[in-house]
């Protein structure tokens, strides 16, 4: 609840001063210590995002390579078995075998 006081006073001495421009606001030091400590506090979870997002879209990439290597055993065996079909219908084969992935 003290964030929200001082978030409150301290927009009020933004509107005293946008109002009366030719006057001087004093802002006491547990205010400022208060928005010290929030803007830290936001900072740490915007870290923790940050590791979080780089964990999971490494996690991603990883899976597609795995599915782009299930994708080439699969190319190598068609042309091991000498398997004749139109390029259209080898396409259409991979493309539903790499949705199986």
């Amino acid at each position: 609840m003290k964030e929200q006081e001082v978030i409150k006073r301290l927009n009020f001495h933004k509107e005293y001063v946008r109002l009366y421009s030719s006057r001087v606001v004093m802002i006491s030091e547990t205010d400022l210590e208060t928005v010290l400590n929030m803007l830290k506090e936001k900072d740490e979870q915007i870290a923790k995002y940050e590791k979080i997002y780089k964990e999971y879209d490494c996690y991603r990439w990883v899976k597609e390579l795995e599915r782009k290597d299930k994708i080439i055993d699969l190319i190598a065996r068609a042309f091991k078995q000498d398997d004749v079909r139109t390029v259209e219908e080898i396409k259409k084969y991979f493309e539903r075998k790499s949705e199986e992935c």
